[in-house]
């Protein structure tokens, strides 16, 4: 049986690896919806961007669970700290923490 997102048994890593596998599925699901739209109808430019930021979101759920796999996820790839586990629950695919994010 696997491990439920809000299971307090489950590890943080397994918790978020299910949060983002999840979410890259839908992620994928509206980028060809997107890209349906695009393809049917007159340019448009909506469509076209929407598909653009859930490409960007894709990628970066696909580096975020890299970093599970490296065993550096939840750190900041700015400073080094680690990453408040309420921000990741907002933004599982955060590579850096507020004050990187903030200063960048």
């Amino acid at each position: 049986m696997s491990a439920s997102i809000d299971s307090p048994t489950a590890a943080p890593a397994d918790r978020f690896r299910l949060l983002l596998e999840g979410q890259r599925a839908e992620a994928v699901q509206q980028r060809e919806e997107a890209l349906v739209e695009c393809a049917t109808s007159v340019p448009d430019p909506v469509a076209q961007r929407r598909s653009a930021d859930l490409q960007r979101t894709i990628e970066e759920i696909d580096a975020a669970l890299a970093r599970i796999d490296e065993g550096t996820y939840g750190r900041c790839t700015g400073c080094g700290t680690a990453i408040p586990e309420e921000r990741l629950e907002l933004r599982p695919f955060a590579r850096t923490c507020v004050a990187c994010t903030a200063a960048a």
